[in-house]
């Protein structure tokens, strides 16, 4: 894991990037150092929020867990972003909780300091008021997943953003990796492991992908497009071909 001062990891987040270094390190001066372990928590919805956390390496994600044990991933913040603002500053504890997904260190910044920043730095204001805005859009466009498009929609456009992001154009289609696990894109999209396992063999079935092991080859990304975007189209095919699943969403 490479090592990051605390005035260069604050430096990779937007809230931060404008301050000159002189500021900077005063700043990280005032921030320790949490490391976590795989599958360590980093707070559970309810616990109190003291400040701001940092993520310097690995991966965090927050979530929500029913009292069923099914559980809903809002978010995964890697190396640069920070980790669930709002208790900051409605004063109120964290409404969800958090836990790394890989090897991870974080920078805990007091809640007093970064406040008193806020206040003398309108600047620093702006820019977390433009990255809570960002996270309102987000969990809107989630609310919208959830609510108003089937599991298959849901997990085509997991797999679209996957090939967006990581995935390479080769001969055979566009390749991507795919670390986690069908319980893990479950949580993620809001369903259960069962619709993941079956909608990735419908996938197969009609020729839009191909998986190996873990690796995802997309055949047909004008269609996997259509099924993200939950067109007449694709929604038609998905009811002609789907089996009725009680509680399916």
């Amino acid at each position: 894991m490479a090592f990051l001062n605390p005035a260069d990891t604050l430096r990779r987040v937007s809230f931060f990037a404008a301050l000159p270094h002189g500021e900077l390190e005063a700043l990280a001066s005032h921030c320790s150092v949490r490391k976590l372990g795989k599958d360590e928590m980093l707070f559970a919805e309810g616990d109190s929020c003291e400040g701001l956390y940092v993520v310097q390496a690995g991966a965090i994600k927050v979530f929500k867990m029913a009292d069923s044990g099914r559980e809903q991933v809002i978010g995964i913040d890697r190396a640069g972003s920070t980790v669930a603002e709002l208790p900051i500053f409605d004063g109120g504890n964290y409404p969800a909780s958090a836990t790394a997904i890989e090897d991870s260190t974080l920078l805990h910044l007091p809640k007093r300091e970064f406040l008193g920043l806020c206040r003398e730095n309108s600047a620093v204001a702006f820019a977390v008021i433009r990255t809570l805005a960002w996270r309102f859009r987000y969990l809107t466009t989630l609310v919208e997943e959830l609510s108003l498009k089937e599991v298959s929609n849901r997990l085509a456009r997991f797999l679209r953003d996957r090939a967006q992001r990581d995935g390479v154009r080769t001969r055979r289609g566009v390749e991507f990796p795919l670390q986690e696990s069908n319980q893990e894109i479950a949580a993620e999209i809001g369903t259960v492991r069962d619709l993941v396992s079956r909608n990735l063999r419908r996938f197969v079935d009609r020729g839009i992908l191909r998986l190996e092991r873990r690796r995802v080859i997309v055949l047909d990304m004008s269609e996997l497009e259509m099924q993200a975007a939950g067109s007449k189209r694709s929604s038609s095919a998905e009811r002609a071909l789907a089996p009725v699943v009680p509680n399916g969403k």
